[in-house]
C-alpha cells in the first residue's frame, strides 16, 4: 500500500511563518480545503486588515481574527473512535445526537472534527482530530490510504450481483468501483461482503449496493490504513499521539 503522510506540526514547533490556511487549520477551523472558504467570504483578518489570500503569512505575534474574535493555535489532539449507529458525524445537528456529543466536556470547544464521514446508521472506526493538516494529508488520494467496509447485505449475493458490486456505478457525476469486493466467511453465508474503497463518496457503497439491486442492512468500517477496529466497544474513543497514530495506519496495529 502507497502511503505519503506528512508530519503534522503545531505552531510551537516551527518558529518560521506559516500561510494563512495551514495557520486556520491549526486553530481547529477545520481542513486547509475548508478554511480557504472562510477567507474567501470575508471572514478573516490578520492585524486588523481584510485577509484577501491564503498565500499571506502569519506566525505566533500576529493578530488573527474569524467573525471578529481572536483566534490562536490549539493544542493538537487525536482520537480513535468507535462510531456507533444512529449518530451523526456533525459537530452540531438539531434533530440528531452528534459523535461529539458522546465525547467528556474536556474535548469540547478543541475545534474537534471528523476524518472523513460515516453515515448516521454506518458505524465503526473514525478518527477525530483539529489538526487540518493531518486531515488534508491522510485523506488526499496521493496518500494511497484505504478504508475497509465489512457489510451485510439483505440476501446472499449471486454471482452477477457480485460482479456488479465491483463495476461500481456513477455516484455525484463520478463513476466510481471499489478496489476490492470479496464475499466473507462469517453467518449468514453469502451475505457479509467486504469493501475496500479509496477515495470515498458520499453514501458511495449503499449507493453502489442499490444499483446492484441489493440493501445495505449494516454497514462497519473495519480499518482505515493498516489501523484495524478490534477491540474498542461501540461509542468508546481512544485518545493517541499523532506518531501512535501514523504508525498503526501505516505499519498496521489493533484498536
Amino acid at each position: 500500500m502507497k502511503v505519503r503522510l506528512l508530519r503534522s506540526r503545531g505552531m510551537n514547533e516551527e518558529m518560521e511563518k506559516l500561510r494563512l490556511n495551514r495557520y486556520l487549520a491549526l486553530c481547529g477551523l477545520g481542513s486547509r480545503r475548508s478554511v480557504e472558504d472562510l477567507i474567501k467570504s470575508g471572514r478573516v483578518k490578520v492585524n486588523g486588515k481584510l485577509a484577501g489570500s491564503f498565500y499571506i503569512r502569519v506566525g505566533i505575534d500576529d493578530h488573527v481574527e474569524v467573525d471578529g474574535r481572536g483566534i490562536k493555535p490549539l493544542k493538537l489532539v487525536y482520537l480513535v473512535f468507535h462510531k456507533p449507529k444512529g449518530c451523526v458525524c456533525a459537530v452540531k445537528d438539531k434533530h440528531n445526537t452528534t459523535i461529539f456529543s458522546l465525547l467528556p466536556e474536556k474535548y469540547k470547544g478543541l475545534g474537534l472534527f471528523p476524518v472523513g464521514r460515516l453515515d448516521k446508521m454506518s458505524e465503526g472506526l473514525i478518527i477525530l482530530t483539529n489538526d487540518g493538516d493531518f486531515a488534508f494529508n491522510i485523506t488526499h488520494p496521493s496518500s494511497g490510504i484505504t478504508k475497509t467496509y465489512e457489510v451485510l447485505m439483505n440476501k446472499p449475493l449471486s454471482n452477477s450481483e457480485l460482479t456488479r458490486l465491483k463495476k461500481g456505478t456513477v455516484v455525484d457525476g463520478v463513476h466510481v468501483y471499489p478496489k476490492e469486493v470479496a464475499i466473507m466467511r462469517r453467518p449468514p453465508n453469502g451475505q457479509w461482503v467486504k469493501i475496500v474503497l479509496g477515495e470515498g463518496r458520499k453514501r458511495e457503497i449503499r449507493v453502489i449496493a442499490q444499483h446492484a439491486d441489493l440493501r445495505v442492512v449494516r454497514l462497519v468500517r473495519r480499518s482505515i490504513g493498516e489501523m484495524v477496529l478490534k477491540d474498542l466497544p461501540c461509542g468508546a474513543f481512544k485518545e493517541v499521539s499523532l506518531r501512535s497514530l501514523l504508525l498503526l495506519i501505516k505499519s498496521g496495529g489493533y484498536v
